[in-house]
């Protein structure tokens, strides 16, 4: 363990909170070290003697940390509570280790979602410098003409100042739907679900299939598991190179 960490590094590598968040919870007074409010993100702490306390509870390092995978169903949201009552994912998994998710899915969409007690790799694997392709299946109810996939995969405006950009690997038709295999490599909010409204699409159903390179594999709505030894050797490989 480091001698010395910065403040907002010691809390989000606790997995409790992200470093963006951690940020935010210090400079909105939520913090202690040693009893006395710090509101740096960026001081310098002792994690071996100080105690860090967020929201007055205090914070303690993973000894180890744990990264899983589950395939959430539609109808969950990506949030440890929700003040409407709705189901979340945090529903389908055990409550130890306490576990964040790495990024999120919206409520309708279905597929893999990491969830990780590692702050640093949820950090990697959400920052969009790094470019970590994820695989979606997009259903609709017509299949997509070259010029509006020509359009998608350059960059179209998607609202809110924001253009979106996929790149569209294959069109199937199966039974009356046409299932479209896509990769973003960006993550803005909902981008699919805009890029398709604004390209004027109908967007039956949507599902993540893969994150990088780790897949639902033999997963059933629902169900959670561990990650198989050579997803950790593809996780170490891609976090090395930062």
């Amino acid at each position: 363990m480091e001698s010395s960490m910065k403040l907002f590094k010691f809390i989000s590598s606790s997995g409790i909170i992200s470093r963006r968040k951690a940020q935010e919870s210090i400079q909105l007074a939520m913090v202690t070290v040693n009893n006395v409010v710090v509101m740096d993100p960026f001081a310098e702490i002792d994690p071996l003697k100080d105690t860090i306390r967020l929201d007055d509870q205090k914070i303690i390092l993973n000894s180890s940390t744990s990264t899983i995978i589950l395939y959430k169903p539609k109808g969950f949201i990506s949030s440890r509570s929700d003040e409407m009552g709705r189901k979340t994912i945090f529903d389908l998994i055990p409550r130890k280790p306490f576990l964040n998710h790495v990024g999120r899915l919206d409520k309708d969409t279905t597929g893999i979602i990491l969830l990780t007690n590692d702050g640093d790799l949820s950090q990697f694997l959400t920052h969009p410098k790094n470019k970590i392709p994820k695989e979606y299946i997009a259903k609709t109810d017509e299949l997509i003409s070259e010029k509006i996939i020509k359009k998608i995969e350059k960059g179209i405006f998607i609202g809110s100042g924001e253009r979106g950009r996929a790149k569209i690997i294959s069109q199937e038709k199966i039974k009356n739907t046409i299932h479209v295999k896509m990769i973003l490599k960006q993550g803005k909010k909902n981008e699919i679900r805009r890029i398709f409204k604004f390209s004027g699409l109908n967007l039956i159903a949507l599902k993540r299939e893969k994150f990088g390179n780790i897949t639902l594999d033999q997963l059933k709505e629902g169900q959670w598991r561990e990650l198989t030894k050579k997803e950790k050797q593809y996780l170490d490989k891609i976090t090395r190179k930062r």
